[in-house]
C-alpha cells in the first residue's frame, strides 16, 4: 500500500525550484529556509530541509577539488562490551562500527585514547534496524567511564531518533569512552552503525566568499573546517572529490565555543539529480549538531553545504571523513538487454548468467531503469539455487533510477526521493547478506512486479557485483567432519519445543540438504513451534595445539526466520563454541535480522525469502589445546508468523599448516609445487636475488607479487658463493 504519492514530492520540488530569493549568488544554490522536504512516511524519519535543485547551466565548477585521505576503517562490534572494563577499543581516530543493542537493556561501550585539545565527532545511523525502532542514546564519557561529557538522544536524521554529537572537547589526555544504548530497556537496535572521528590540531578557516559552487572552498585534507554564517541568507560551500563507492561521514557542530548558545542549521551533500541531500532537525538544545552519511555511486566533485534552517545563524565547525569502497576480490556481471515495463499489472524478468563458481562473501545489485511511477514497482532477486530476496517495494522516488544496493552502504533506500548516483542499503525489511556463502554460478533472475496499472517504463540494465570469500591457504588437516548422510555425527538435541530432526527437509523454502539428502533442521516437514528454546549440540571435540597455524569451524546452513519487531523477538538463532568444563564460550554467528517474508505485486503475492545454502567459516584459534562443543541454538516467542526455520549441514573443523617462510640451501633439489598467497608486494632474500621478480634459475622459479610463489619441479638454488637462499613469504590466513 502506498504511504504517499510522488505528486506530493514533486510539488515540494517545484516550490524549491520557483521560490528564488533576491540578492543570492548567480548559481542559485542558496537554501530555502522554511520549505520542508516530505520523505516517504514508511521510512518514519524526521522532516529535513531540502536544498535548492540546480539546472545544469547553473552549476559552476571550482578551480580545484581535493580528495580526502581515506583513513576510515570499518569494524564489527566485538562482544562482550556491555561494561566499561570490557569496552571494545576503537583502535583508531576514524572508525565505523556495526553494532547491535541486544539483548534488551544492552549497553555497548567503546574506548579510545585522546590528547588534550582534540575534539570528538560521533553519530549513530539506526534507520536500518530490523526492530523498526531507531531511538538511540549516545554518550561521550570521561576517563572514569561514568561521567558524561556530552550526550544526545535524537539530533540525528537517519532514523528519526538517531543520535549526533559534534565537537566534544578533550581537556586532559587519557582514555575515553563512547556508550550506545536504546532509549527503552525493552527494545533492541538491530543493527546500528556508529561513526567516530577524533580531530586533532586546528581546523582550517573558511575563506569568504564561498556561498555558491563557483566560489566553493576546497575542503582541506585534514577534514576539518571552522566557519560562520553571517545571516539567515548565507550558506557556505566546500568542494570535495569522492571516488565511486566512497562513504562520507559529515558532522556539523553549531556551538564550537561550548558557551551555552547555539543555532540550528543543516548540512547537505550534492549534487544528485541537481539536488542537495540534507541532514537537519528542529532541535536547538546546546550543543546542537547534525550528522550526514552518504555513499556515492560515481566518482567526481561533490559539494558540502552548511546552511541555516530557520532564522538563526552563527559559528560552526565542520568535520568530514571518508570510508573508501571495498574493491578486493570483486567481480561484476551485467545485463544490458533493455526490457519494457508494461502499463498493466504483472511482472517481467531479466537474467544474468555467472559462469564461474565463486563462493559469495557479499553481494551488491545495481539497477538502471526509467518508470513514470517508481512506487508501483516491487523488485526481487533470485539466486541460481532458487532462494529469493526482495530488494525494495513501493519506494516513492523520482525517475530515472540509477542506484546500487549494498548492505554496507551509508543509509537505506527511501531516505530520500532521489534514486540516482547513490549507493543505498536496501530498505530495513530486506538484506543482501542472505546470499552470503552461496555458490554464484548459474542464472540470477531479477523480477519486477507492477502492482498498479497505468504507468510504463524500461529496465535499461542491471548488474550483480560479487565479493568472493577468501580461500583458506596451506595444507588442511581434518579434526572433525560430518555430512550427516550416514549418521547423526554424535550430535544431540534438547530444549523446550525441541523439534530438531535429521533427514530430508520437505517444507518450502527449505526442501533440500546442502550436498546429499540429509541434514539437521528445526522441523523437517513444517515450521518451528511457538515458544521454542532448543539446542543442537555437537559431540566433544579436542582442538590440538596449533603452534603458528590456524583452526577453523565451517558449516553450511539455510534458514527462514521471523525477525524482531519492536519489543518482540519472533525468532532468534546463534552458533556458539563452548569450552568443556569452563564458562568460556564465544558466539561465532548470530541471527538478528528482519522477518523473511514479504508481499509483491497485484494481486498481492507472498514471497518466502530465504538464506542459503551458504558456507560459513570462523577462525577458532583461541580454543587450541582445549575440548569444545558447538551449539546451534534457536528460540522463538508466541508471535506470528511461524516460518520454515533453520537447516544445518556439513559441519567441519580443520587446521592449517603453512609456514611463515621457506628456506632452500644451495644443495636442495625441490620437487613438486609450493603455492602460497603473498602478503605484500615484495620478497626479501639473502644474496641470491637479482631483481624483484627474477631470482636465480628463473626458468624453474616463478614469482608473482600479488598472487603466489610457485617453486617448479627440480628447482635447485644457485650455489654461487655457497650461500643460503631464503624467501620470506606471508603468513597463513
Amino acid at each position: 500500500m502506498k504511504k504517499c504519492t510522488l505528486l506530493s514530492l514533486l510539488c515540494v520540488f517545484v516550490i524549491h525550484i520557483t521560490l528564488a530569493k533576491v540578492g543570492m549568488p548567480c548559481d542559485n544554490t542558496q537554501v530555502l529556509k522554511n520549505q520542508k522536504f516530505l520523505p516517504p512516511t514508511k521510512q518514519s524519519k524526521k522532516s529535513a530541509s531540502l536544498l535548492n535543485p540546480l539546472s545544469a547551466q547553473q552549476v559552476l565548477q571550482p578551480s580545484s577539488t581535493l580528495a580526502l585521505t581515506s583513513t576510515m576503517v570499518s569494524k564489527d562490534e566485538i562482544e562482550p562490551n556491555n561494561e566499561v572494563v570490557t569496552a571494545m577499543p576503537l583502535g583508531g581516530n576514524d572508525v565505523k562500527v556495526k553494532g547491535f543493542i541486544n539483548p534488551n537493556g544492552d549497553n555497548d561501550y567503546y574506548s579510545f585514547t585522546a590528547n588534550a585539545g582534540e575534539r570528538v565527532y560521533v553519530a549513530t545511523q539506526t534507520a536500518f534496524s530490523a526492530s523498526g525502532s531507531t531511538d538511540s542514546i549516545l554518550d561521550v564519557l570521561s576517563s572514569d567511564g561514568f561521567t558524561v561529557l556530552e550526550t544526545d538522544d535524537n539530533d540525528g536524521t537517519f532514523g528519526a531518533n538517531s543520535s549526533s554529537i559534534a565537537g566534544t572537547p578533550i581537556l586532559v589526555t587519557g582514555t575515553y569512552y563512547i556508550r550506545v544504548k536504546h532509549l527503552s530497556s525493552s527494545i533492541k537496535l538491530l543493527p546500528y552503525f556508529l561513526y567516530f572521528r577524533l580531530q586533532s590540531g586546528s581546523p582550517t578557516a573558511e575563506i569568504e566568499p564561498n556561498n555558491g559552487t563557483s566560489v566553493a572552498n576546497v575542503f582541506p585534507n585534514s577534514g576539518w573546517v571552522n566557519g560562520s554564517l553571517s545571516s539567515d541568507q548565507d550558506s557556505d560551500y566546500y568542494s570535495i572529490s569522492l571516488n565511486a563507492g566512497d562513504t562520507i561521514f559529515i558532522s556539523l557542530d553549531f556551538n564550537p565555543e561550548r558557551d551555552g548558545t547555539t543555532w540550528n542549521g543543516q548540512v547537505a551533500l550534492g549534487e544528485f539529480s541537481f539536488f542537495y541531500l540534507p541532514a537537519g532537525d528542529p532541535n536547538t538544545q546546546s550543543p546542537n549538531s547534525e550528522a550526514l552519511f552518504l555513499t556515492v555511486k560515481t566518482s567526481g566533485t561533490y559539494y558540502i553545504v552548511v546552511a541555516p534552517d530557520g532564522n538563526t545563524f552563527g559559528t560552526y565547525q565542520l568535520s568530514a571523513s571518508v570510508l573508501p569502497a571495498n574493491t578486493a576480490n570483486l567481480s561484476s556481471y551485467n545485463s544490458t538487454d533493455t526490457t519494457d515495463i508494461p502499463s498493466i499489472t504483472g511482472s517481467i524478468t531479466s537474467n544474468i548468467n555467472v559462469p564461474v563458481n565463486k563462493r559469495i562473501e557479499s553481494l551488491k545489485v545495481s539497477i538502471n531503469l526509467f518508470h513514470s511511477k517508481i512506487e508501483d514497482l516491487d523488485v526481487r532477486l533470485t539466486s541460481p539455487s532458487g532462494n529469493t530476496v526482495i530488494l525494495f517495494t513501493d519506494i516513492v522516488a523520482a525517475s530515472p533510477m540509477d542506484i546500487k544496493l549494498d548492505d554496507a552502504a551509508a543509509i537505506p533506500m527511501g531516505s530520500f526521493p532521489i534514486v540516482s548516483n547513490i549507493v543505498y542499503q536496501p530498505p530495513k525489511e530486506y538484506r543482501l547478506e542472505w546470499f552470503k556463502g552461496q555458490l554464484a554460478q548459474g542464472n540470477w533472475t531479477l523480477t519486477i512486479d507492477i502492482d498498479s496499472p497505468g504507468s510504463s517504463g524500461t529496465l535499461n540494465s542491471w548488474a550483480i557485483e560479487i565479493e568472493e570469500q577468501a580461500p583458506v591457504l596451506g595444507t588442511l588437516t581434518s579434526i572433525y567432519t560430518n555430512d550427516f548422510e550416514t549418521s547423526d555425527g554424535g550430535f544431540i538435541h534438547s530444549g523446550a519445543q525441541d523439534e530438531w530432526e535429521r533427514g530430508t527437509p520437505a517444507f518450502a523454502p527449505i526442501t533440500t540438504a546442502n550436498g546429499g539428502t540429509k541434514c539437521w533442521k528445526t522441523d523437517l516437514d513444517n515450521t518451528y513451534n511457538f515458544n521454542t528454546n532448543c539446542d543442537l549440540i555437537s559431540p566433544n571435540i579436542y582442538i590440538p595445539d596449533l603452534g603458528v597455524n590456524n583452526a577453523y569451524l565451517t558449516w553450511t546452513q539455510k534458514y527462514q526466520f521471523a525477525g524482531t519487531d519492536g519489543a518482540n523477538t519472533n525468532a532468534y538463532a546463534y552458533v556458539e563454541i563452548q569450552e568443556i568444563g569452563t564458562a568460556n564460550r564465544k558466539k561465532v554467528w548470530e541471527w538478528l535480522g528482519p522477518k523473511m517474508i514479504g508481499s509483491v505485486g497485484s494481486p498481492s503475492t507472498s514471497i518466502n525469502e530465504s538464506a542459503g545454502w551458504g558456507l560459513f567459516r570462523v577462525k577458532i584459534n583461541e580454543f587450541a589445546s582445549k575440548t569444545i562443543r558447538v551449539i546451534f541454538h534457536f528460540e522463538s516467542d508466541a508471535s506470528s508468523p511461524l516460518l520454515a526455520g533453520w537447516a544445518v549441514d556439513d559441519v567441519n573443523i580443520f587446521k592449517t599448516f603453512c609456514p611463515n617462510n621457506l628456506t632452500l640451501t644451495d644443495t636442495d633439489n625441490y620437487s613438486g609445487v609450493y603455492s602460497r598467497a603473498v602478503a605484500s608486494g615484495s620478497i626479501t632474500a639473502s644474496n641470491e636475488i637479482t631483481t624483484n621478480t627474477v631470482i636465480q634459475n628463473p626458468s624453474n622459479l616463478t614469482y608473482q607479487a600479488t598472487n603466489s610463489i610457485i617453486l617448479l619441479p627440480n628447482f635447485k638454488a644457485d650455489a654461487t658463493g655457497g650461500t643460503v637462499f631464503t624467501a620470506q613469504i606471508g603468513g597463513c590466513n
